[in-house]
């Protein structure tokens, strides 16, 4: 939910972006992998999330 509120206030974040928007999810191994799906997702137009 925070990724798509993020994608609805920024469709195209930066890293920085993505980094503070996504603030409140565990730093383990798979935060680079969410990093990585948010940015995918902007590039898809901030819409893959209605896929």
């Amino acid at each position: 939910m925070q990724a798509v509120a993020l994608l609805k206030r920024t469709p195209n974040p930066t890293d920085t972006d993505i980094e503070n928007g996504m603030f409140n999810i565990c730093r383990c191994g798979t935060y680079t992998r969410i990093r990585k799906a948010v940015a995918l997702a902007a590039e898809k137009g901030g819409n893959a999330w209605k896929e």
